[in-house]
């Protein structure tokens, strides 16, 4: 397409109510309301490639010329710290009406989705360095707070441009912004998603707890997610895409000798070796004893019952001794192969 004169777009909120004003429309030229509606303001673009005789929609300190003002209705009364996002929040599908309208005029206009051509009011200072006076639109997102800062937002923006661009349609997830210590059916679905995926050894009791954390840690680290442990929009999408974690090629030789937790388990089976070793000698002793007891007796069944019941605590205690052989065996068998199979799935988090 021809040039056409205007160099980027700038983004803004007009901190009014989710209506286009009249003073909206006469600063921006293109406004997305609280119903995706998108009203034109009262100067048109053409008006910016030249801002010398007055005639221009004034959206941007020092940066009117060459420049489009759109802007997304709402966010009367907010405030940045502590956020809060006043009666009038911009809403995501809003929003994504918004976005879809700055990708048209970027087809529109030939102009590139850069951080310089596209790009927030709360960008212009430190992006193009020209100073503005404390603007802070659009810095935070009401429906997403795990998105915060200038720069953070705008390339959020920029990301949805593009995927439309591209011809991907972009919806809205409806999904709460989950952190550390929170409960609740939607933490049961973090969890049941992370454990999908290979991610959580849990119980999914809906408890964002520490080995929740742990997992979401991993999974936002394995897909060049911000690692913060909160579960915000990117987090959600990220979730919904990602395949599962393959398996790591590791044996049980591997395992026995570099995990502490196997070296334990056959230490207790060594320990159980030498308990049931210990046990056999024990009854065999006891049984010859028994057998030289019962020969002196005169073969009476009598004198060799009564010689039993005199030897019984010892036979007790052997056979107690090859029953605990059998269990400690059984139970470092047990603990060394759910050791691969955790470090196998990465499950050593829940460890």
């Amino acid at each position: 397409m021809a040039d056409k004169g205007m160099k980027r777009i700038i983004g803004h909120w007009t901190g009014g109510a989710g209506r286009a004003s009249a003073l909206d429309r006469k600063h921006y030229h293109r406004l997305a309301e609280f119903d995706r509606t998108i009203v034109f303001g009262n100067e048109t673009i053409a008006d910016n490639i030249v801002t010398s005789d007055g005639d221009y929609a004034a959206h941007t300190l020092r940066l009117n010329t060459g420049s489009i003002g759109v802007a997304c209705c709402g966010m009367a009364g907010a405030i940045e710290n502590p956020f809060n996002a006043g009666d009038h929040p911009i809403r995501e599908e809003q929003f994504n009406a918004f976005c879809k309208l700055i990708a048209e005029l970027c087809l529109e206009y030939s102009i590139p989705v850069t951080p310089q051509t596209v790009l927030f009011h709360s960008e212009v200072q430190p992006n193009l360095g020209v100073q503005q006076r404390g603007k802070w639109d659009i810095n935070r997102l009401p429906w997403d707070e795990s998105i915060r800062g200038a720069r953070a937002v705008g390339d959020y923006m920029r990301r949805r441009v593009n995927l439309m661009l591209g011809g991907v349609e972009v919806v809205q997830t409806n999904r709460p912004t989950l952190r550390f210590g929170m409960k609740g059916v939607a933490v049961a679905e973090l969890q049941s998603d992370l454990a999908e995926l290979g991610y959580f050894a849990g119980r999914v009791d809906g408890d964002f707890g520490p080995l929740t954390r742990a997992a979401l840690l991993a999974f936002q680290a394995d897909n060049d997610l911000a690692t913060d442990a909160t579960v915000g929009r990117m987090t959600w999408t990220a979730l919904g895409e990602a395949e599962p974690r393959p398996l790591r090629d590791v044996s049980q030789a591997d395992i026995d000798a570099e995990s502490g937790t196997a070296k334990d388990a056959l230490m207790t089976a060594r320990v159980g070796d030498l308990v049931g070793l210990g046990g056999v000698a024990g009854l065999v002793s006891q049984a010859q004893q028994v057998g030289a007891a019962a020969e002196a007796a005169s073969g009476v069944l009598g004198s060799i019952s009564g010689v039993v019941t005199q030897h019984w605590p010892a036979l007790l205690l052997c056979g107690l001794c090859i029953v605990a052989w059998l269990a400690l065996r059984a139970l470092g068998h047990t603990t060394r192969k759910r050791r691969l199979r955790d470090a196998r799935e990465h499950r050593s988090l829940a460890r």
